[in-house]
């Protein structure tokens, strides 16, 4: 059963003015132009007044009209009133509004019929039908005693049915939509009458050609699912039979949560605007907050007025005539929190760039809600924490005693241990099998300590494996940070080595021509004498006796070998003595490569007396270094004869010189490629992709202006800078197409079709400033 009063405010306020009981009468705040109609009777609707008329154009209607002041003690009253008659029949019932309620009474005429509900035949069914028909009678009696105002009730055999029946039963009445009768009353019904139907979706029923309820019967419900969605096509393929499956005092979960004002919006500055929004955004939270939930996706509703409305409506501070603009914003974690939808919502506002005092109207809503967790210490976001238990130490059963261990145990002094007050739950990691410790020293150590003594352990060493190189005095914070394995083989190389005596230079097996290219002779003199050895068997050479002491530049009268580049950190220096190079000055040996000049060094006066000191002073650093060096190899090649070529000898383009007749070609760099907006898109492909979510996103509504500017402002840049006509034509007949498939229905063509005109003339202004002819779109 679907309960209504008739007319409630109008009816409870003419219980003070019961003259006017049988004239037309409405409820408004006063009788001006400007009042709004809340409630009126049925006799005034007969005269064609509505509920939310104008009262000027409801005065032009029925110049008679009676107007009544709100009374709302009364209406609190009387609804207080009519709900304890309901609940008092019994049954499951659902609050629609503070005069409207249904009741699922099923249960009670079973009962009250003698029937248990199972089989169907015509006696049972005629006395449940007269049971439900005087149940209605006597509830409409019991409110009209109560209350004193007449009430409409609808029966059906589901929410539907009792919905269509109470406006059978409407005024001061009540109707029984019986089975048999179900398909033609609803059947007659325009299809804007069914319960949900908006305009909107009206209108597409029309475009099927479907004007009354019976119609959509003969439309299959895979068509009115693709023209409508699933859930829609599916709803009214069932009401056009009678069918919901809705339960009475079942409550759908709230989809969203919003906060508008649409009256006495007006600003003097931005300032103002912004503010408001703030606060609309803090009474969202609240709201939030009373529903215990928080959302995703925020939505901002702006109300601006329209170009040809007047500044002062009809009616007083109201909004009058507006263009509605919608905008949403999407959050990676549901939120409640008034200051992150503020920051957003007035971001939003000022993309717009409205003028302050055109705004009639602003609302904010939250959809895509979740409910807030019970405990306020939950983390945010869907992200789930595993319930691992605090790790307790091991058990002292399992607990093996260690040698670095003390056997005193010294107790803090700032807290006493107390063995009563820890409990120290049983952990259930501890009853898998103990790790091992660690040993003490590597396996491989242990290896390498056991082939010392033994004289047949010749494995060669694996040098050409590795690619670091093992100093020989290694900083104690860098070998405290090598693996294990590393530092122990280091620490053993040290302790064989004596330190306290350093090496004579002449035990050095081999000289430094004789070690392999790959080998640093720093390292390798660095090494022990067993590793020496292996180093040598990995490359295939065998200890040599030491030569004769000579200089190691001196002319060898043996077999000449190939010259191995020196590295770095080469162990010539410090090997000849000052004697040594006086022998090598009598012998006639000449010196043909020397040590470069550290950074700290300043060349001798009498080494660059041929070289301007000015133009010295005027070249950098780095550069004069490398004059005064080259300066002083070619000095010492002259006097001894030969003519050493620098280290780096200068190539033609260093000197800015081409042999020959040739000359150097600069070409341009080829011009930066230019991102869309902010996201750094910038091939042909990722543009489109982008140009094509845009319009899917905006085809109804039609694009901003804010987004057209953006696409117009790029597009020059790639005709100016980039210089890449094709790649503006492909995407302006690309967005082009998309816009010409849209159909005649489609709401925002007009705007796009605007915008693409726009779009256009910028790039032909564009094509323009670089002095090129109209470009071909």
């Amino acid at each position: 059963m679907h309960v209504d009063f008739d007319s409630f405010f109008c009816a409870v306020s003419l219980k003070r003015h019961p003259d006017f009981v049988d004239k037309p009468s409405v409820v408004a705040h006063g009788p001006g132009p400007g009042s709004e109609i809340a409630s009126c009777n049925y006799p005034a609707r007969k005269f064609g007044v509505k509920n939310g008329m104008w009262m000027k154009h409801a005065l032009e209607l029925c110049a008679d009209l009676k107007v009544l002041p709100y009374d709302f003690p009364a209406y609190e009253e009387a609804s207080r009133l009519f709900y304890e008659s309901i609940l008092s029949v019994g049954g499951v019932v659902q609050s629609v509004s503070v005069d409207e309620a249904l009741i699922d009474a099923t249960a009670l005429v079973l009962s009250m019929s003698g029937s248990q509900g199972v089989g169907i035949d015509e006696g049972s069914v005629w006395r449940e039908q007269e049971k439900a028909n005087e149940m209605a009678a006597a509830l409409r009696e019991k409110i009209k005693a109560k209350t004193g105002c007449a009430v409409s009730i609808g029966i059906g055999g589901n929410i539907l049915q009792a919905k269509i029946a109470l406006r059978k039963g409407k005024p001061a009445g009540q109707f029984q939509l019986k089975p048999e009768h179900v398909l033609d009353v609803i059947g007659s019904l325009k299809v804007e009458e069914l319960p949900g139907v908006s305009y909107s979706i009206g209108g597409k029923l029309e475009e099927l050609g479907i004007n009354y309820v019976k119609d959509i019967r003969d439309v299959s419900r895979e068509r009115l699912a693709s023209a409508l969605g699933p859930k829609t096509g599916e709803k009214l393929a069932d009401y056009s039979r009678g069918i919901d499956g809705t339960e009475v005092g079942e409550q759908p979960p709230r989809k969203s949560v919003s906060a508008e004002v649409n009256w006495g919006i007006r600003f003097l500055n931005q300032q103002e605007a912004e503010e408001f929004v703030y606060n609309l955004c803090k009474e969202l939270e609240k709201r939030l907050l009373s529903e215990q939930v928080r959302g995703k996706h925020l939505t901002i509703k702006i109300m601006r007025r329209s170009p040809d409305a007047p500044l002062d409506p009809a009616k007083h501070l109201g909004h009058g005539k507006c263009d509605t603009f919608n905008k949403s914003a999407a959050f990676g974690v549901a939120t409640h929190n008034y200051e992150v939808i503020g920051k957003e919502a007035i971001s939003i506002l000022r993309s717009y760039k409205f003028s302050p005092g055109d705004l009639r109207g602003l609302g904010v809503q939250m959809t895509k809600l979740e409910p807030i967790k019970a405990n306020p210490s939950a983390p945010e976001g869907s992200q789930r924490v595993l319930p691992f238990a605090a790790f307790a130490g091991p058990s002292p059963a399992k607990r093996q005693p260690s040698r670095a261990e003390p056997i005193d145990d010294v107790e803090s002094p700032q807290k006493p241990r107390s063995s009563e007050s820890r409990d120290i739950g049983k952990d259930p990691i501890a009853e898998e099998p103990m790790t091992p410790r660690k040993p003490k020293f590597h396996p491989a150590m242990a290896l390498s300590r056991a082939a010392e003594g033994d004289a047949k352990a010749n494995t060669p060493l694996n040098v050409s494996g590795t690619q670091f190189i093992i100093p020989s005095n290694a900083d104690p914070a860098v070998l405290a940070e090598l693996p294990y394995d590393i530092r122990s083989r280091l620490m053993a190389q040290r302790a064989k080595a004596s330190p306290a005596r350093p090496e004579p230079l002449s035990e050095s097996p081999l000289s430094t021509e004789e070690l392999p290219s790959q080998v640093d002779a720093e390292v390798f003199n660095a090494l022990p004498e067993d590793m020496k050895a292996e180093v040598l068997a990995t490359y295939g050479r065998k200890p040599a006796q030491p030569p004769p002491r000579q200089s190691p530049r001196k002319n060898q009268a043996g077999p000449s070998k190939k010259q191995t580049t020196p590295t770095k950190r080469g162990g010539m220096r410090g090997l000849v003595g000052k004697a040594q190079r006086q022998r090598d000055a009598r012998a006639g040996v000449v010196q043909t490569s020397f040590k470069p000049i550290k950074r700290d060094e300043t060349p001798v006066e009498g080494e660059i007396e041929d070289l301007d000191p000015e133009f010295l002073a005027e070249l950098p650093e780095d550069v004069r270094r490398e004059v005064v060096a080259d300066h002083r190899r070619r000095r010492l090649a002259r006097r001894s004869g030969l003519d050493a070529p620098g280290r780096r000898p200068r190539t033609p383009e260093a000197d800015g010189a081409l042999p020959g007749e040739q000359r150097r070609i600069e070409f341009p760099a080829p011009p930066r490629k230019i991102p869309f907006a902010s996201l750094g898109v910038t091939s042909t492909r990722e543009v489109k992709d982008m140009l094509d979510a845009w319009h899917s996103e905006t085809q109804q509504e039609g694009p901003h202006r804010g987004d057209v500017e953006v696409f117009e402002k790029y597009l020059a840049q790639v005709v100016i800078d980039e210089g890449d006509l094709e790649k503006v034509a492909v995407l302006v007949r690309w967005l082009n197409l998309l816009v010409e498939q849209d159909g005649e229905s489609v709401t925002g063509r007009e705007s796009w079709q605007r915008a693409m005109s726009q779009v256009k003339d910028a790039v032909q202004e564009a094509v323009k400033h670089r002095g090129l002819a109209p470009l071909n779109m």
